[in-house]
């Protein structure tokens, strides 16, 4: 996929209120790291959405723009994004600023190609990794890792090992990793009455004594009250 760019603006003023007043104004504070020390900088939110809807993954390359800087643009990727836990509106974005022609360590999602043979058997799916660690040239990170799972049967693992990794790539997750297995389903058992009463019934059992032993002592006491005027 073709590289994206994405202008912004530098900015001098930091911190909470500073940060607020640019959200009102519908536009979001960031940072770039890298080669140069930390540069604070404003964000259009919905341009930088535009660029994950075109379908460029997490480690798409971002040419930034930086007005007033005379380098047209700095190579970048979106180190860290956060958004409002309830619109999803992206509320801060750090970028990591990289050079073209040197590694860089990214993870890569994994992603399950076919229908297990275990699953169709009654098994369960586990997933037990789902991102490759692995260092390459930034034009050389793939999208993603493809996993075809359509032979795993019930109790067949998967391992990092088993998985073909593109070529220019430089695996960093350990081969031995398991990623995927198809357990047994865990059948629920069914609840037995328990025989035994429980504390609460016991408390009232309890009482329940010790109201008819009351009562007793009462019968009792008047009996013999009764006997006494007999006498």
């Amino acid at each position: 996929m073709d590289n994206m760019f994405l202008a912004v603006e530098p900015r001098s003023k930091v911190g909470k209120s500073e940060a607020r007043r640019l959200r009102r104004e519908g536009l979001v504070p960031g940072v770039v790291y890298g080669i140069k020390s930390p540069t604070p900088v404003t964000i259009n939110p919905a341009d930088l959405e535009k660029i994950f809807t075109t379908g460029a993954g997490a480690n798409a390359i971002i040419q930034l723009e930086v007005a007033g800087e005379k380098k047209s643009d700095r190579p970048v990727l979106v180190k860290d994004l956060q958004r409002n836990a309830i619109s999803d509106e992206i509320i801060h974005a750090d970028f990591l600023e990289i050079h073209m022609d040197r590694n860089i360590r990214v993870s890569i999602p994994i992603r399950f190609d076919g229908e297990s043979v275990g699953l169709k058997q009654g098994g369960v799916l586990s997933v037990l990794l789902r991102e490759l660690d692995v260092e390459c040239l930034p034009n050389a990170i793939p999208g993603e890792i493809r996993v075809d799972i359509s032979d795993v049967d019930i109790g067949d693992v998967v391992h990092v090992r088993e998985i073909t990794i593109p070529g220019g790539v430089t695996l960093i997750t350990s081969p031995d990793d398991p990623i995927v297995t198809v357990i047994v389903p865990v059948e629920e058992e069914e609840e037995v009455p328990e025989e035994v009463v429980g504390e609460e019934g016991l408390l009232e059992g309890e009482e329940g004594a010790v109201t008819a032993t009351e009562g007793s002592d009462a019968e009792a006491s008047s009996g013999d009250a009764a006997k006494s005027e007999e006498r």
